[in-house]
């Protein structure tokens, strides 16, 4: 084999997939405070109680981000529901609904006071969730509640991969 093709190799296996993990790029913070979040509108009348809903997605935001940082003030990230909506994306034949997207907008602001700077901050951003509620889809259905969990559990995932890990 030729020698740039041992070159071109051995440059790929050096440098790997590309993949590239960032976890310690706030290892000064220790510690992280995550407020109450609360919703400013709703669009939808699928929320059954609002401070219940207001309290599921608190809890889960704080408990995952508490598998890396204690509570505490080197860091301050602050969520703000500006929206909820539930509107259909997919209908049958008579119109009827069969897949809803779920999604939530919302402002957030990840502060490191440590060093009193902002790490990230953005308005309008979007967490979606698709789901069928009709058999036979591909995926089975979901009922609303099980939608608004999962929409919450991946809000609280691709939040702690972008700020806590920086994925």
């Amino acid at each position: 084999m030729k020698t740039w093709v041992w070159l071109l190799i051995a440059s790929l296996i050096s440098q790997g997939c590309g993949y590239v993990s960032t976890s310690s790029y706030l290892k000064h913070i220790e510690t992280i405070t995550i407020p109450r979040i609360t919703i400013d509108e709703v669009t939808t009348t699928e929320i059954p109680e609002l401070t219940e809903f207001e309290d599921q997605v608190t809890t889960i935001v704080q408990r995952k981000f508490a598998t890396k940082w204690k509570e505490g003030n080197d860091s301050l990230l602050t969520i703000r529901i500006k929206d909820f909506i539930v509107e259909p994306i997919a209908l049958d034949a008579n119109n009827n609904p069969e897949q809803l997207r779920m999604s939530l907008i919302l402002d957030y602001s990840f502060l490191d006071r440590v060093k009193n700077k902002v790490v990230d901050a953005k308005e309008q951003y979007v967490q979606a969730h698709d789901f069928y509620i009709v058999e036979g889809r591909g995926d089975p259905p979901e009922t609303i509640e099980f939608a608004m969990t999962q929409l919450i559990q991946e809000l609280a995932d691709d939040f702690y991969s972008r700020l806590a890990e920086q994925w």
